[in-house]
């Protein structure tokens, strides 16, 4: 659908050759970014329903060390698929695309919302069991949409949520980090900004 490509549009290269296919159509974005875009959204969408959004307490180590491992995977193989030491495919890029979308959002969140001079109690994650069903979730959604389980509509609608909240994340590590009025509605306003820029960058690209 258009819309859907619309958004797509602002973060993808939108190579089919690249997407996966789900009745005739490809996805809004390729097979890497389905995976980036769906974790990140499975994420947001995680915290904000267990009130994690406001969390400032600094990951425990192996929560930091699961965190940062999540981006190896993508960096090696986008890496050396774009150097030419091998072709990548689609296995590869949504499984490696979900792990890293699926903790970026936590380190975002984290540096938006740590307080350096006051008490950071508050936890992005209760437990390492939380953060590995996370990502474990958004790997099994990426190998459903491999196995090409499901329609266009959902997958769609998740990727441009997932987009919609990529920007959002910035937005708000910004702002916050601005030390803006701090009864302002930020996340309302990181919402809005994310939407201004999608759309200026797609019709920019359009």
């Amino acid at each position: 659908m258009a819309i859907f490509d619309f958004f797509g549009s602002a973060v993808c290269h939108q190579m089919a050759e690249r997407s996966f296919i789900f009745g005739g159509m490809p996805l809004p974005v390729c097979a890497r970014c389905t995976g980036i875009y769906s974790g990140i959204f499975f994420s947001m969408l995680f915290f904000f329903i267990y009130g994690r959004h406001k969390g400032n307490k600094p990951y425990s180590t192996w929560g930091t060390i699961i965190g940062a491992c999540s981006f190896i995977p993508i960096s090696i193989d986008g890496f050396f698929s774009y150097m030419g030491f091998w072709e990548s495919n689609q296995f590869l890029r949504v499984v490696t695309g979900a792990l890293a979308g699926a903790s970026l959002p936590g380190f975002l969140l984290l540096g938006a919302n740590f307080d350096v001079v006051g008490e950071n109690t508050w936890p992005i994650f209760k437990s390492v069991k939380e953060q590995l069903l996370l990502i474990g979730a958004t790997l099994l959604w990426g190998i459903l949409l491999w196995l090409n389980v499901g329609n266009y509509l959902l997958p769609s609608v998740v990727v441009v949520l997932g987009i919609v909240c990529f920007w959002a994340n910035f937005i708000y590590l910004v702002i916050k980090n601005l030390g803006v009025n701090g009864k302002l509605p930020y996340w309302l306003l990181a919402f809005c900004g994310s939407c201004i820029i999608i759309l200026s960058i797609g019709v920019l690209r359009n």
